[in-house]
């Protein structure tokens, strides 16, 4: 898994580097390029030269193999790709498995830094081969927030306006620094205790689980917006560590 992902992120650094122009798919909002469906190919290749009996499912192409294999590949070839097409380096690639339907084994290659975050369920998270782990923030005043909102195409619309609200209490001259990345990238930041919390109402599987994985793997509490375990199927979460977890939740009332 980290070689594929490793030569999937030289692949798109080097589309990254000659530039490429992108399309829509659903919305103004929905970027894709040459790169997202060549690097998806390219990975899809690798895992089948290995793991024939293995399913695969990724952002830009079809389900290959058996929907209730014992694994699944999730991919998300370039995740930030309105970034990568507009030439700014904050993108990465995604790479997650699911064993028996549950989350088993996640990766982020930032291939502009050269920084693999790894993790499997059960043996902690790795930056680089070194274990990391979460910051260790309580007070929210001084909290490093991440928070990708996204937009109706994306969200749930019965939680478009709850968001709407959080934005709202989170301005309420609390001392939090929020920012927007527009990729998953700053959720392995947090597992690497680079930045505090991340909140986001957006994205599918191929989006969250390898940084679901990493980040819980690091000591964050990750659930849904409810305060409610998350489950493959959510789009939003609010991630931290389990002091400040409860804290941010409470910006939803």
């Amino acid at each position: 898994m980290k070689q594929i992902i490793k030569e999937a992120g030289y692949l798109a650094k080097g589309f990254y580097k000659e530039g490429v122009e992108h399309e829509y798919k659903t919305s103004a909002s929905d970027f894709v390029t040459k790169a997202d469906r060549e690097v998806e190919l390219f990975i899809r290749a690798k895992i089948k030269e290995k793991y024939a009996d293995h399913a695969i499912m990724g952002e830009e192409h079809a389900l290959e193999g058996d929907e209730n294999a014992e694994y699944k590949w999730v991919i998300d070839p370039i995740d930030g790709t309105r970034n990568f097409a507009k030439h700014i380096a904050v993108w990465c690639t995604l790479i997650g498995i699911t064993k028996n339907g549950k989350p088993y084994m996640g990766a982020c290659y930032d291939a502009i830094n050269d920084e693999l975050f790894f993790a499997e369920m059960g043996k902690g998270a790795y930056l680089n081969d070194k274990k990391i782990s979460v910051s260790s923030i309580t007070d929210i005043g001084h909290c490093y927030l991440i928070f990708s909102g996204g937009s109706r195409d994306y969200c749930r619309e019965k939680d478009y306006e709850r968001y709407a609200q959080w934005q709202k209490n989170s301005a309420k001259g609390n001392g939090l620094w929020v920012h927007n990345f527009g990729t998953m990238l700053p959720a392995c930041h947090l597992a690497a205790g680079r930045v505090d919390a991340f909140v986001n109402n957006t994205g599918k599987l191929h989006d969250n689980l390898a940084p679901y994985i990493i980040a819980t793997e690091a000591g964050a509490k990750w659930t849904n917006s409810y305060g409610e375990e998350w489950n493959l199927e959510d789009r939003d979460m609010v991630v931290g560590n389990p002091t400040l977890h409860p804290k941010l939740l409470e910006l939803f009332d």
